[in-house]
Order: C-alpha cells, then sequence, then structure tokens
C-alpha cells in the first residue's frame, strides 16, 4: 500500500470511528430524553458534559503524547501511558475535593454522582495517553476503534441504567465502569509498552500535559460549558430542553473532528501552513453541509432527537448546530498551535467562554435562545479572531522601512 492509500485509510478509519462514536452517544441521549423526566435529565446531562470538562487533562495528554511520537522521541509509548496514568490521579483528585461546591451548584441530591464523576478521571487520562500513542504512531485504524468502542461501552451502561430506572446516579456509575473497562482494552493495544512505562526512569510529560492544558483542551470546555450553565440558570424542564438541543452543537462540533486528529502528526511536523489550510477548509464544508440541513429539517430533526415533546424548539435547531460549527473551527486552530508550542487560541477561548458565562449569569438567562445565542456570538468571535492570530504575519519591507 502507497504512503498516500495509507494516509486516505486512515482519514477514513478515523472518520468512521468518530462517526459512529457520535452517533452512538446521540443514541445515549435518544433514551434518555424518553425514560428520564425532565430535571432528571438536565441533571445527567450537566453530569456527563462535567465529565468532559473534568477531563480537560485528558486531551492535552493526548496531544502532547501523539506529539512525542510523532517527532519520535525516546520512549514515547512508555511515558504516555504513565504520563495518562499520573494526571488521571490528579484530576480524580480535584474533582473530589471540588465536588461539595459542584452539588449545589448542579441542584444534585447528594455528592455521590459528582464522586463518580471523579472515579472516572483516572482511566479517561489513560485511555487518552493511548489514543495519543495511537494518534502520534499513525495507527487511524486502531484508533477510530478505540474511539468507537468507547461510545459504544459508556452508551450500553448509561442506557440500560436509564430503562432500569436507577435515577441520576446509576446513569453515572454504569458509565464510570465502562471507563474502566475501556481503559483495560486500550492498554492491551499498546501493551508491549506497559513494562517500560512502570519504571521509573522513563520521562513523563506531566508538566507539558498541566502547562498546555488551558490552551489544548479549551474547547472540551468550550464545547460543552453552555450546557451545566443553563441548568444552573434556567428551570428544571428548560435545562431538559437545552440539552436536547445541545446534542445539534455537539453533532456538529464532533462530526468535524477527525480531520485534526489525522492532520495532527503532519501539523507537527510541517514547514508549511498546508495541513492547517486543508484542516480549516474541510472543516468549513462539512459545517456549512450541517447547518443547511438542520435549517431545512429543524422541525423532524428535533422531533428525531427529542420527541414530539420538544418540537416548539424548532426554530432554534439551527443556532445550535452554528454554535457546535464555530467551536469546531476554532479546535482546528488551537490543535495547530498545540503542535508549535502556542496556546494563544485556547486562551482566546478561555476569555470568550467566561465572558460569556458572565454575560448569562448577570443577565441574558430567561430564555434557552438567550443562553445558546450568547454562546453562539462568543464561539464565532473566537473562530474570527483565532484565525487572524494563526496566520504568521507578513515580513516588513526593508525597502518600506
Amino acid at each position: 500500500m502507497t504512503p498516500r492509500s495509507r494516509s486516505i485509510s486512515g482519514w477514513g478509519a478515523v472518520g468512521a470511528g468518530t462517526l459512529l462514536a457520535n452517533v452512538i452517544a446521540y443514541t445515549l441521549f435518544l433514551v434518555l430524553n424518553r425514560e428520564l423526566a425532565a430535571d432528571d435529565l438536565g441533571a445527567v446531562a450537566s453530569l456527563l458534559n462535567l465529565v468532559i470538562i473534568a477531563g480537560v487533562a485528558a486531551l492535552s495528554t493526548q496531544l502532547v503524547s501523539a506529539w512525542r511520537v510523532a517527532l519520535d522521541r525516546p520512549d514515547a509509548h512508555a511515558a504516555a501511558l504513565r504520563t495518562g496514568a499520573i494526571v488521571g490521579l490528579i484530576m480524580s483528585g480535584t474533582v473530589a475535593v471540588v465536588s461539595p461546591v459542584l452539588v449545589p451548584l448542579l441542584h444534585l441530591d447528594g455528592p455521590l454522582p459528582v464522586l463518580l464523576v471523579a472515579a472516572s478521571m483516572l482511566p479517561t487520562c489513560v485511555t487518552a495517553g493511548v489514543q495519543g500513542s495511537l494518534q502520534g504512531s499513525e495507527r487511524f485504524v486502531a484508533l477510530g476503534i478505540v474511539y468507537a468502542m468507547t461510545s459504544i461501552i459508556r452508551t450500553a451502561g448509561g442506557a440500560f441504567a436509564a430503562w432500569a430506572g436507577w435515577g441520576v446516579t446509576g446513569v453515572m456509575a454504569l458509565t464510570t465502569v465502562a471507563a474502566w473497562f475501556m481503559a483495560f482494552v486500550a492498554v492491551l493495544l499498546v501493551r508491549d509498552h506497559v513494562g517500560r512505562a512502570l519504571h521509573a526512569d522513563v520521562p513523563t510529560q506531566v508538566r507539558r500535559v498541566l502547562g498546555g492544558m488551558a490552551g489544548t483542551s479549551a474547547l472540551l470546555v468550550a464545547s460543552t460549558i453552555d450546557t451545566p450553565v443553563a441548568r444552573h440558570v434556567l428551570s428544571g424542564a428548560d435545562s431538559g430542553a437545552y440539552a436536547v438541543l445541545s446534542l445539534f452543537a455537539k453533532a456538529t462540533f464532533w462530526g468535524p473532528a477527525f480531520l485534526a486528529t489525522v492532520l495532527f502528526p503532519h501539523m507537527s511536523r510541517a514547514k508549511g501552513l498546508r495541513p492547517l489550510f486543508v484542516a480549516l477548509g474541510g472543516t468549513a464544508a462539512i459545517v456549512g453541509v450541517g447547518v443547511a440541513v438542520s435549517a431545512l429539517l429543524s422541525g423532524p430533526l428535533v422531533r428525531i432527537v427529542g420527541g414530539p415533546a420538544y418540537t416548539h424548539l424548532a426554530d432554534l435547531v439551527p443556532a445550535f448546530t452554528a454554535l457546535g460549527g464555530a467551536w469546531a473551527l476554532s479546535q482546528v486552530l488551537v490543535f495547530w498551535g498545540a503542535a508549535r508550542g502556542r496556546h494563544v487560541v485556547g486562551y482566546l477561548v478561555w476569555g470568550a467562554v467566561g465572558l460569556a458565562t458572565l454575560v448569562v449569569e448577570l443577565w441574558r438567562h430567561d430564555s434557552v435562545a438567550e443562553v445558546a445565542t450568547t454562546f453562539l456570538v462568543a464561539s464565532v468571535l473566537v473562530t474570527v479572531i483565532g484565525t487572524a492570530v494563526s496566520l504568521p504575519r507578513r515580513p516588513k519591507d526593508p525597502a518600506r522601512r
């Protein structure tokens, strides 16, 4: 097989794995939408988004590991495993410590659901280390399989708990068990490096991961923070409605994510801008199609996702689709910066998200539309400004000086 053929098959494998993972993940919410009351749905959606937010270190772990493997650094694969385990322990402890604060903010009956989120951090970060090892070595078929299996196992656990009537705590418990099981399966893919990872002399990238979290993982927070914020400022019924609509944003955000993933090793080694333009152009095309389809078929789509009870929200579907699409474009810019050790766009994302959250808290919190459009404006501004700061400045002409 030629290098070009391997590249195309790799794109297809990651794209198929990402697509399948997203479809299965949305299936979980289709079940939750029908099995849980609106208030419980809002709570579960906020907690599942909290898993993603608390797992910001996971993406940083994956990207740092992929960068190290792509550049063929010594013990890179073993370092990825060791780094994932250490970072996971740090994140589990952090979430457990802040759980007393999160319980009242999310209107939960007790701390157990948040502690279950904490328990899922270690296996999530270990899996991320494996994903970085696969990504950096361009083992894209295996990477696509890991993406798909992670979503399938988690969805099966959460859906069964909801169907069995185990409530919010039951859903979170089985999704946590799924995270541990998937970590074990993922490690088997790099089992030749496990023994070496246990040696204390293996260099870890914990400091680099923690230092880059603010930049590389900003998009995970940006693409999910609006749902917990909506849970906090809206009524129980409205927060459930927001959780349903947020699925359209997540679909548009994660749909084209495979482009940035498969091009990241090339970004790490590239001398020019071609990988950036390919990723931006491909992502923009996918987002454009998604927004157009959501505008034309908003009614049927919202009935499929949420059921007849949410048909009145159809007019907001294009706005949520555009929200996810803008964050998808920003993700390409964040990855491009991470490949070069620059996190300007990531810091820009944090600033925009913080400002949008403050505006919602103080002013625009009277409806689902107000919360969504506030975050939409923030995402568009990040995309425009981020593109401008990511392109190299043209050198000054000495003759004009």
